[in-house]
């Protein structure tokens, strides 16, 4: 007689914490997490839509009863902006009774992640103590069909190990030092608990890096110790006209381009860039800034210093970030709604 043993409990567990405003994507997502192969332990969406779609669609039925096997709450979202519907997440993940899983994940309500990320991410963890662990995804339509990769640099892309550790000094040569962010968003990372209020402060020290909260997470992760890669898709970034990057004279798109200033002043007074790397990544992405902005009025004064600062004249960098703090504004510090 063949006797088959229960599957153990994984050691540690996640929570999903879903910052929504898009509903049109939400059964796809739902039907992603429900076929985990290590289901979340707990899933938390902020509503954030303006007519409260998710808290009506994850209440009623016929969704209420498929997603029975999924530990499902829905809150109202604070409704000041995107970014503060993830810190509105983050504070409820901390605050969690009992308390918070060991482990969670930021998933965008368009993101989707395949059968194995949790799983794939558990071993990542379970491996080493790791603050944050990011696996490689898709860019995809918005149908869902994978169109092309990330540009990941040669030499991780072509490694053979599915699990790689990568330390501060590559990951921020790698990324900042190349003004390039082929890690990924927060859809396709994992973090430790302690990480969240972390996430909560997008910068380093008096230097926001508003803009690029998702690279800057990453890049925190690593000032403890290394992330892990894991050199495999494990989802898809769903591309669609609704998106920031559809709209590059928006304000997301300006603070993204500006905050690699931001980072890369901060990366070199954190020691993680050279004085020459430094202003390697200034004499290339200014120009550029100012290409694209200089004729923009919101960001006029910006872009009105980024000359002399490409050169490195002398007053130019602080000059640049007197004037990024007043266009950033207090958002990045003051408490997150609750």
């Amino acid at each position: 007689m063949r006797c088959s043993m229960p599957l153990a409990e994984p050691a540690m567990k996640f929570t999903t914490l879903v910052p929504a405003y898009k509903p049109k994507y939400l059964v796809e997502l739902l039907t992603a997490l429900r076929h985990q192969t290590v289901k979340p332990a707990r899933v938390i969406f902020s509503d954030d839509s303006p007519n409260g779609a998710f808290l009506a669609a994850l209440g009623s039925d016929p969704i209420r009863s498929a997603i029975s096997d999924l530990n499902v709450d829905v809150v109202p979202g604070p409704r000041s902006g995107g970014y503060n519907n993830f810190r509105h997440l983050l504070q409820l993940y901390r605050r969690s009774s009992p308390a918070p899983t060991e482990l969670f994940h930021l998933l965008l309500d368009d993101d989707i992640p395949y059968p194995g990320f949790y799983e794939r991410h558990l071993h990542a963890h379970s491996s080493a103590t790791l603050q944050c662990v990011v696996s490689r995804r898709w860019t995809a339509t918005e149908s869902g069909q994978p169109i092309r990769d990330l540009p990941v640099p040669p030499a991780i892309a072509e490694l053979g190990q599915t699990l790689v550790a990568l330390q501060a000094r590559v990951l921020f040569g790698q990324t900042v030092g190349q003004s390039a962010n082929w890690l990924g968003e927060f859809s396709n990372t994992t973090f430790r608990a302690s990480m969240a209020a972390e996430l909560d402060d997008p910068s380093f020290g008096a230097i926001s890096f508003a803009g690029l909260e998702d690279l800057g997470a990453f890049l925190k992760a690593s000032l403890h110790g290394p992330i892990g890669y894991i050199n495999q898709h494990l989802g898809y970034f769903r591309t669609s006209a609704d998106q920031h990057s559809a709209r590059p004279m928006g304000r997301p798109m300006k603070l993204a381009f500006l905050a690699y200033i931001a980072l890369a002043i901060a990366s070199r007074d954190l020691g993680m860039l050279t004085a020459a790397q430094c202003a390697g990544v200034l004499g290339k992405v200014c120009p550029i800034i100012q290409h694209y902005y200089g004729a923009q009025a919101d960001v006029a004064d910006l872009c009105a210093v980024l000359p002399r600062l490409a050169v490195g004249a002398v007053g130019a960098e602080a000059e640049f970030l007197a004037r990024w703090k007043d266009y950033v504004g207090s958002s990045a510090s003051h408490p997150a709604p609750a």
